[in-house]
């Protein structure tokens, strides 16, 4: 087996926030070859660069986009498609499976979903590398906690305040979980995959994370650099979104009070792992955001 990082990788939802950022990181190494691929029909542009190059191909046509795969010799395959498009991973993993590629990264970048099966968004997730394990492909998760410049929608604050789901009554007071910066994400990945031997990546879980605060604590924060009133609910109000996002929003929270969405959370064992778990040293050197920097940082 190769002990030479990788140097050609293909990624799919490079026009999205998480892909973006996994895509800047990329090109930002200068010794990457990038392939997007986007659909036909996509008006999404991409930055001209030399170790860029931009594929239109329907990502669930698994023969085109093995040809694809082919064409450019890539040897990992980065998905960071939406929730909406969790189970069409399927047909990039058998498109992967057939052209050869060595890796493929999931569309994960939040919460731990192995071993999730209450929650059907995530189980989803959780799913698709149990496929590619059974087909024989590698896989490489990548779990990051909240994403910092999420912190908004998690608050719901486009309702004018910043709402706190409390825990139930007898639940206990809410726990820390993970928060991750996009910038410290996709900086992460591209330097995992441009820098570690291929061994060292796959069949891999890799837990980062910037910060860690319980919810609670991070609306305080929010509502100090801000100027948010924080709003504490028993319940999410019935114009948070449709009922079928309040079930989903709900979730998220009460996971996070319960403190399993801390990235070293492990579903399976239902204990938490402890900061011993985490990979950030494998980015030496790096200065990982805090909460606060990555909520200034987007103002």
């Amino acid at each position: 087996m190769s002990t030479t990082p990788f140097k050609k990788i293909a990624l799919v939802g490079g026009g999205g926030a998480v892909g973006k950022a996994i895509l800047e990181a990329l090109l930002a190494t200068g010794t990457t070859e990038v392939i997007v691929l986007t659909r036909p029909d996509s008006t999404t542009s991409f930055p001209a660069h030399s170790n860029l190059k931009v594929e239109r191909v329907d990502p669930t046509d698994i023969n085109a986009v093995s040809v694809v795969l082919k064409k450019h010799g890539i040897e990992v395959l980065v998905s960071t498609v939406g929730p909406a498009a969790t189970a069409s991973q399927h047909a990039l993993v058998d498109a992967a499976k057939q052209a050869g590629v060595r890796l493929f990264v999931p569309s994960e970048f939040g919460m731990t979903t192995e071993g999730v099966k209450d929650a059907p968004r995530v189980a989803a997730k959780a799913e698709v590398s149990r496929y590619a394990k059974s087909i024989g492909l590698p896989t490489l998760r990548v779990y990051n906690g909240a994403l910092a410049e999420f912190i908004p929608m998690l608050g719901s604050v486009q309702r004018g305040t910043f709402l706190v789901l409390d825990p139930p009554e007898g639940h206990g007071a809410p726990l820390p979980f993970s928060i991750t910066s996009l910038a410290d994400m996709g900086g992460f990945v591209a330097h995992v995959l441009t820098t570690l031997t291929p061994a060292r990546l796959q069949d891999t879980t890799l837990r980062i994370e910037g910060d860690r605060m319980t919810f609670p604590d991070l609306a305080n924060l929010y509502s100090r650099i801000k100027s948010v009133p924080v709003e504490h609910v028993s319940d999410l109000p019935t114009d948070v979104g449709t009922d079928d996002f309040r079930v989903w929003r709900k979730y998220l929270l009460e996971e996070t009070n319960a403190g399993r969405s801390r990235v070293t959370w492990d579903p399976v064992q239902g204990r938490d792992l402890g900061v011993e778990a985490l990979a950030n040293g494998l980015w030496e050197g790096h200065k990982w955001k805090t909460a606060e920097e990555a909520i200034r940082d987007g103002q």
